[in-house]
């Protein structure tokens, strides 16, 4: 059990550290630009809702924008509004008169018969592209998924690429019932919104996975892990209310920290089933109701504690955090073919600017690795670039910030930092210098995971 409390505090970092709240900032130079976007106040013609419900709308709207890592928006002025709005609503103004203002995009959006309309101008090719009749309902919680599914659309439609907006997050919030510490599972929007608990009654959780979903679905099932019967045991359940979760694997001993690869067929995980903190690789099938064959423990070394595994994007490879060398760094191993010998599986150490390293989180595209490293006496978020072999720095500031886990974009991450209240969520991007706080109310919330594409 001692191995197993060292393991826990290797991989999450301290769980009870707390320090005053201040902004984030992200300390690397940012990847590129973003550029000016400007994003008219909705045109009320007739929209069935009240001028303060259309605000909301466009404010939900704004802060996509503002936060897809590609985009910001201009602040609203006559001047625009004389240029975008001068004639009808097809018409957005000339790409010279917004070029003199320094605007890029200009977004323009007229409600109507409980239905919104988009007009979208690219000043630079001059291109429009037009969107109609998305259906709204006057309940915000559904409305507010209609208009991050609008800037996503926006997003695909400026930029050629997936937009954020339209993923959800897990995570945990800690709480006390009957002077017991619980830890209960939640999923929300990207932006923190519609949050809902996944599930209750299920003792301490953490570390909750989505098992990635079939081609052109959404995920429908997650990994946890639940200390409901005492020891650690890694267990399956549906996003679906109603569900019972049921024991991912039937093996002895403590089971921790799931990490499942892009391919769905293998789970790896930690395990002291030998008597040791040690890396274990599964055969997974969510058809055939879990784990599937016999475990293979694929990395051990003597009196080492192993934690916190991550595939990459081709499930080839394995990050992991182990302290065979002293403190907790992160290392990287090629998954072995089964029957390997475990004294013929070498390991390469990725982190070496910092001592203390822990909870790696492969990039979906396979160029990055975000991790937490303790940075002056504070844990902060570096990234490690293969494509450069080299170590960045991410966040600085008081908290101490841990988990990251990747956006489907290869571009945003969210984790979880201290501050006075507690524990919350922030997610940053590589293209902007601040990190937003997006968790609300009470409890600790921990242990982000972001929706797979």
């Amino acid at each position: 059990m001692k191995l197993f409390l060292i393991l826990l505090m290797m991989a999450v970092g301290s769980l009870h550290a707390k320090s005053d709240e201040e902004q984030i900032v992200v300390k690397l130079a940012t990847e590129s630009q973003l550029m000016p976007l400007y994003l008219t106040a909705f045109q009320d013609q007739g929209a069935g809702f009240d001028s303060n419900y259309l605000r909301q709308l466009e404010h939900v709207l704004n802060f996509d924008l503002n936060h897809n890592g590609m985009t910001y928006t201009v602040k609203q002025s006559p001047e625009r509004d004389a240029i975008a709005n001068g004639g009808t609503f097809e018409s957005l103004g000339t790409p010279h008169e917004w070029k003199n203002l320094n605007v890029y995009y200009v977004i323009k959006i007229r409600a109507k018969d409980k239905k919104l309309d988009i007009r979208m101008l690219a000043v630079n090719s001059n291109g429009t592209r037009s969107v109609d009749g998305i259906q709204m309902t006057g309940d915000l919680s559904q409305d507010r998924r209609k208009i991050h599914q609008i800037a996503d659309t926006i997003h695909k439609t400026l930029f050629g690429t997936e937009g954020i907006a339209t993923t959800k997050l897990l995570y945990t919030i800690k709480r006390k019932e009957n002077n017991k510490d619980l830890s209960d599972i939640y999923e929300a929007d990207y932006d923190g919104s519609n949050a809902r608990q996944v599930l209750r009654g299920y003792g301490y959780c953490v570390t909750p996975c989505y098992i990635p979903p079939k081609a052109g679905f959404n995920s429908g099932s997650i990994l946890f892990v639940s200390y409901k019967t005492g020891q650690s045991k890694i267990f399956m359940a549906s996003l679906k209310e109603g569900g019972e979760p049921q024991r991912f694997s039937t093996l002895k001993g403590n089971q921790l920290m799931p990490a499942i690869n892009k391919d769905r067929d293998k789970v790896a995980f930690i395990s002291d089933y030998t008597a040791n903190p040690d890396l274990f690789l599964q055969g997974f099938s969510l058809e055939e109701g879990g784990s599937v064959g016999k475990p293979q423990q694929v990395y051990s070394t003597h009196q080492a504690t192993q934690g916190t595994p991550s595939f990459n994007p081709e499930g080839t490879q394995i990050a992991f955090v182990s302290n065979k060398d002293g403190s907790p760094r992160i290392y990287v191993i090629d998954i072995p073919e089964p029957g390997t010998k475990l004294k013929d599986i070498r390991a390469c150490l990725i982190t070496k600017h910092n001592k203390e390293s822990t909870a790696p989180a492969w990039s979906p595209d396979g160029t990055k690795l975000a991790y937490c490293s303790m940075t002056n006496g504070t844990r902060q978020i570096w990234i490690y670039d293969f494509t450069k072999k080299e170590e960045r720095q991410l966040t600085q500031g008081p908290g101490n910030k841990e988990n990251p886990a990747w956006a489907p974009n290869n571009l945003h991450l969210i984790f979880n930092s201290t501050g006075h209240d507690g524990s919350d969520l922030y997610v940053v991007n590589l293209n902007q210098p601040a990190a937003w706080k997006i968790s609300a109310g009470a409890g600790e919330k921990r242990f982000p995971n972001w929706e797979p594409r």
